[in-house]
């Protein structure tokens, strides 16, 4: 499944609050919007020559380290300081969010996401975007357009959420999943993923 959004619109989405419609476009939003806000480009956006494949990631935490990484057809993706996560409660529902973005390359964020959907210590699976359901996107940037690419019931991923403390508000899991780009039939397979952030509400 894919959208495309003008780099532009993007771009203008940044202030809280947003108030969550439950459509994709808002989903949308409010993810891009938690991610330029907290997430920013440094030096561990990029690969780095001293390391290959999951070496290059950060460990597996639960400290609320603020780290996100994963592999992406074999190649890191990863983050460090750079990585938040909402889970809100909008009229009596529950929407969470947690990703990374970066700011180089074609492959610009991965974001994992559920709406009017509560989270606990359990494996989830990712399918189609709707209500009552989690689902993970990518974005990819390119001549100005951005298309993400969400996963599907045909396509779904796994997501383990490890550690959720709502005393201290931190969040942990792994995930994995593999979405299809319609328009070249690419597939990015991401896998050995992990996360671990502090929350807010």
């Amino acid at each position: 499944m894919k959208n495309i959004i003008p780099n532009s619109v993007q771009d203008s989405i940044s202030s809280f609050p947003f108030r969550w419609k439950g459509s994709r476009v808002g989903s949308l939003a409010l993810s891009l919007c938690v991610l330029n806000t907290t997430t920013s480009c440094d030096k561990n956006d990029d690969d780095s020559a001293d390391c290959q494949g999951i070496d290059c990631l950060p460990p597996i935490t639960q400290t609320g380290a603020g780290t996100f990484g994963c592999l992406v057809n074999g190649e890191p993706f990863f983050a460090f300081g750079g990585v938040n996560a909402q889970y809100q409660l909008i009229d009596g529902e529950y929407f969470f969010v947690v990703g990374s973005n970066r700011e180089s390359g074609t492959l610009r964020s991965i974001i994992l996401e559920s709406t009017k959907m509560s989270i606990s210590e359990s494996d989830f699976i990712l399918g189609d975007f709707g209500e009552n359901k989690i689902y993970s996107f990518i974005r990819l940037s390119d001549n100005n357009l951005s298309t993400t690419l969400y996963t599907t019931d045909n396509n779904i991923g796994t997501l383990s959420i490890t550690k959720f403390d709502q005393t201290n508000q931190i969040v942990s899991g792994t995930f994995e999943f593999q979405v299809l780009n319609p328009d070249d039939n690419q597939i990015y397979q991401i896998t050995n993923g992990r996360f671990d952030s502090f929350f807010t509400r």
